[in-house]
């Protein structure tokens, strides 16, 4: 038997789901992300382990690795655009799904992620 409590949950996990429009909270490709940097400046959170990120990171990325995520909340700002990425988009998609669940509406992911950025020859930081 199902505890009110879990209905509840289900009912309300079920409802964020199916109100995702489609595509909406991606940054599809290195260009777009490119754009969105110079643009409006967002906060690029690197969700990836810690020796992940100190191996080489996009720049300007801060490091809070995605089982840290609630805990870090303090740094997820929630006036300004945020982006998540990992190395191959799996993390970060848990990550965006994590604080929009949170109530964060600011939080986009990027599924090329640290892999496409570096196949795209763009700039890789390591400090």
């Amino acid at each position: 038997q199902t505890l009110p409590e879990s209905r509840n949950l289900e009912s309300g996990v079920d409802r964020f789901l199916t109100s995702i429009p489609v595509g909406y909270y991606t940054i599809a490709s290195v260009e777009e992300l490119k754009s969105l940097l110079k643009k409006s400046q967002p906060m690029l959170v690197d969700v990836r382990e810690v020796s992940e990120y100190r191996s080489g990171h996009i720049p300007n990325a801060i490091n809070i690795p995605l089982r840290t995520l609630s805990h870090n909340l303090n740094q997820i700002p929630r006036t300004r655009p945020v982006v998540l990425y990992c190395s191959s988009g799996y993390r970060s998609a848990m990550g965006v799904m994590t604080l929009h669940l949170l109530g964060y509406e600011n939080v986009q992911g990027f599924p090329p992620s640290f892999v496409g950025w570096k196949n795209a020859k763009e700039a890789i930081a390591s400090r």
